[in-house]
């Protein structure tokens, strides 16, 4: 494989089930020869695509045609990654590997549930266990909102959107970010996050998905060291499931496609991928 840089990304629009058009953003090749699968970026709650631009550069640069799409439904996300998986298969002839965060992390696993056959492999990425639906749902919340202001909280409840927990830029970097992300950085990132999702999705992170029993293609597990939502564990909970070891990258706050330690993320997913999958 030849080294190059990356220069250019262009997007396109998938149409979902509820006549809304899925944005993907590509991230082709430049100047590289490569046989590896393409990538399909998912990403967590309150984000959108954007939020894989470094993954996808960075990848990019190393032989993988990268795809990163935005969930904008409400009903059926997990139909939202079937319809661009379809889209991905059919424009490169390839089984995609996808990789999902949080929220993204358990639509995958979701989605897996009946189309494992059309992926390469699966990357589960700060994400919660495939057993979280045995727990009681509102003992997870409360954990995962426990260094969260009561305030926020009660707004969250009242209006339905849970975009009222990280609705400023302190917030979102305690709840988001690690010690050492400058506040700065959570000022700029703010205004970009998305404030339309509805409390339900946060919800539906606890309903029943998979039997990880009969997930046969290659799992990939990563956690954070400071991750306040989905701890130690429960990454470790997940890689037990799924009957794989796992990672954890210091330094790294729940958000880790945004944080700091990111290029960290990038290189262990990197190493983890052509260990399991891509086997080279």
């Amino acid at each position: 494989m030849s080294s190059g840089q990356y220069y250019k990304k262009d997007a396109f629009f998938v149409d979902s089930n509820e006549n809304i058009k899925i944005e993907v953003l590509h991230y082709p090749l430049t100047n590289i020869i490569s046989n590896y699968p393409p990538i399909l970026f998912i990403h967590g709650l309150y984000i959108t695509a954007w939020a894989w631009d470094n993954y996808c550069r960075w990848f990019s640069n190393k032989g993988y045609d990268c795809y990163a799409m935005s969930l904008w439904t409400l009903n059926d996300i997990t139909n939202d990654v079937s319809v661009v998986t379809d889209a991905i298969i059919t424009k490169t002839g390839d089984k995609p590997i996808l990789v999902g965060h949080s929220l993204g992390g358990a639509v995958l696993q979701n989605y897996l549930k009946y189309n494992q056959q059309k992926v390469a492999g699966g990357v589960l990425f700060a994400t919660l266990s495939p057993y979280s639906y045995k727990k009681d749902a509102f003992k997870q919340t409360r954990k995962s909102l426990s260094n969260t202001p009561i305030l926020p909280i009660l707004k969250a409840l009242i209006t339905l959107k849970p975009y009222a927990l990280i609705g400023t830029p302190e917030l979102l970097k305690k709840a988001s970010f690690s010690k050492a992300f400058p506040d700065s950085m959570a000022k700029y990132i703010h205004p970009k996050l998305d404030k339309v999702s509805f409390i339900n999705v946060f919800f539906e992170l606890y309903k029943l998905f998979v039997d990880p029993t009969k997930i046969k293609c290659p799992i990939i597990v990563i956690g954070a060291e400071e991750d306040k939502i989905f701890d130690f564990k429960v990454i470790k909970e997940t890689a037990e499931a799924y009957g794989v070891g796992f990672d954890i990258i210091e330094g790294a706050g729940h958000n880790i496609t945004l944080d700091l330690t990111w290029e960290d993320a990038a290189r262990i997913i990197f190493n983890r991928i052509q260990e399991k999958i891509v086997k080279e």
